[in-house]
């Protein structure tokens, strides 16, 4: 398996015209994540333009095992500190569209959302569910460094991390609040938001 990802790394490398950007230790990254940043739906997730300091944070959970993941595990150690830091810094670096004016909270009528929509900017508050965008901002293009962006999440990734984090193999996160939003969610309301995300913005 690692045989296989170095060097379809060391392809992409060589097929790139803006290779010699991109740090040595981002390589086996990209055969995954691409050199876009952008991933690709049931492999990688889109990560350009994520914060640093967020991407350095999964990296580390990776290598601690807070994050349980049987490819990433292994691609994390293979990084010191400094590889960290480069490669977080230079995906973080990568451009991606995101909507010019994402709509906030109350500038959307609920009677022309879908399902998933509605939950995204509603909530359920009779369940103490709280709304998507309160914490990932308006249609999820992300907050600050601890709140990552949705708009143009693949769907497939959004859907595993949720269930992650009701099987308790990802935590981590910020005051621990994923793993109680998430064991609030029902397997169709996972599948609604996903991909009300996934069909927002960023392509």
């Amino acid at each position: 398996m690692k045989k296989s990802v170095l060097l379809a790394s060391a392809l992409v490398m060589n097929a790139l015209p803006a290779a010699a950007e991109m740090p040595p230790q981002a390589a086996v990254c990209v055969s995954c994540h691409q050199a876009s940043g952008l991933g690709m739906p049931n492999l990688a997730p889109s990560i350009a333009g994520m914060p640093a300091s967020y991407l350095a944070a999964q990296l580390q959970h990776f290598k601690s095992g807070e994050r349980n993941n049987a490819i990433m595990q292994p691609m994390a150690m293979m990084l010191d500190d400094a590889g960290i830091k480069a490669t977080s810094e230079w995906f973080a670096s990568l451009p991606v569209e995101l909507p010019d004016n994402p709509a906030f909270r109350g500038q959307k009528s609920p009677q022309q959302m879908t399902d998933g929509e509605k939950l995204a900017y509603l909530g359920d508050w009779q369940r103490d569910l709280p709304s998507c965008v309160a914490c990932h901002g308006p249609e999820g293009v992300g907050v600050g460094e601890s709140f990552p962006r949705l708009a143009g999440q693949h769907a497939d990734y959004i859907e595993s991390q949720l269930k992650a984090w009701q099987a308790g193999t990802r935590s981590g996160d910020t005051h621990g609040l994923m793993a109680s939003v998430a064991n609030k969610l029902t397997a169709e309301e996972i599948t609604a938001v996903a991909s009300y995300f996934a069909s927002v913005g960023a392509k």
